[in-house]
């Protein structure tokens, strides 16, 4: 986007405490590149503090520093706050802003290309698969010392948010800071058995009910399956746990497009959405519905109740499909 990596850097010098942000909900990505820049940050002498509206997911809190994370409430002012993964100020979860109200200065770094360029300093690359993969360029390019409990973070954040290196956004940068970070000491057969290999069993549950649930078009090009609240509420299912599930529907063969529909709690019905080529947009079309993301990966909020929700929003996948 319009600034660059030396405005950054400037505003950090000039900072006593410095606020570390990510989107509420934080998926691998939003944990991993946070508490990589306040450690980093941290190792630069800087006073820090990793702030999240929501708790970290259960399968992201063997990453070193996670621990860390504090409510807004209880961060108290900064005279620079750093925003990473999140599109837009919405995605900072309710009352986020109240909370960090008279704040000086606020930076964006972000990968979404439907960012809105909300903060003082926006940096915005929409050509890299993860926010983790600038965090790791920017301390690069800094000269910041990067220590294994960061790397770890590092390359959790990237690794989750390419799908373990598969999907199509992965390049061969990315690669190369994947290798710079197993040298700094990431065991790579421990964090992958740690993300991906280490589900409870409710999620497992889950995953059979709206596997029992879903519903795929005539031609078995696109496909989705809902989670209504109260299945969240009888499985007891906690933050990050459906992170990760529409991959499963995405996985066959036949399909292009799929969708998760998830209820929450104040009656909004949380959209997942995944395509597996470029010439069929998600992004678009959750655009139109208010959110936004990527071509091929992309989420956005709606009005309840979920069956209608359902139905709208995949009328519309109907005719993106229908119309190449």
């Amino acid at each position: 986007m319009e600034d660059t990596f030396d405005e950054i850097i400037r505003a950090i010098s000039g900072a006593r405490r410095i606020g570390v942000t990510s989107h509420a909900r934080p998926d691998g990505d939003a944990v991993g590149s946070a508490v990589a820049l306040g450690l980093i940050l941290q190792g630069e002498g800087k006073e820090v503090v990793i702030v999240n509206c929501d708790p970290v997911p259960e399968s992201l809190r063997f990453l070193p520093g996670a621990e860390l994370i504090e409510t807004p409430e209880k961060a108290g002012e900064f005279d620079l706050v750093i925003v990473l993964d999140s599109a837009d100020k919405l995605r900072l979860g309710k009352g986020f802003w109240e909370a960090l109200e008279g704040n000086e200065l606020v930076i964006n770094i972000d990968h979404h290309i439907s960012n809105t360029g909300y903060a003082d300093i926006n940096y915005v690359d929409a050509d890299s698969p993860a926010t983790g993969q600038i965090v790791y360029q920017l301390a690069s390019y800094s000269g910041w010392s990067v220590s294994p409990d960061t790397a770890q973070n590092l390359y959790a954040a990237i690794s989750t948010d390419t799908g373990g290196f598969r999907y199509p956004s992965t390049s061969s940068e990315t690669m190369r800071i994947a290798g710079e970070l197993i040298e700094i000491g990431v065991d790579v057969g421990d964090i992958n058995q740690r993300l991906y290999e280490n589900y409870p069993r409710r999620r497992v549950e889950m995953l059979q009910y709206i596997l029992e649930g879903m519903e795929i078009s005539e031609d078995g090009r696109f496909a989705s399956v809902s989670l209504p609240r109260i299945v969240s509420e009888q499985l007891n299912l906690q933050i990050g746990d459906t992170e990760g599930a529409i991959d499963t529907i995405r996985s066959i063969d036949s399909v292009i497009i799929a969708v998760l529909f998830e209820e929450l709690s104040d009656g909004m019905i949380r959209v997942s959405s995944r395509s597996k080529n470029k010439h069929y947009s998600v992004g678009e079309i959750c655009a139109e519905f208010g959110g936004g993301g990527h071509t091929l990966a992309a989420g956005a909020r709606i009005a309840g109740p979920i069956e209608t929700a359902r139905v709208e929003f995949m009328s519309r996948v109907a005719v993106l499909m229908s119309s190449k």
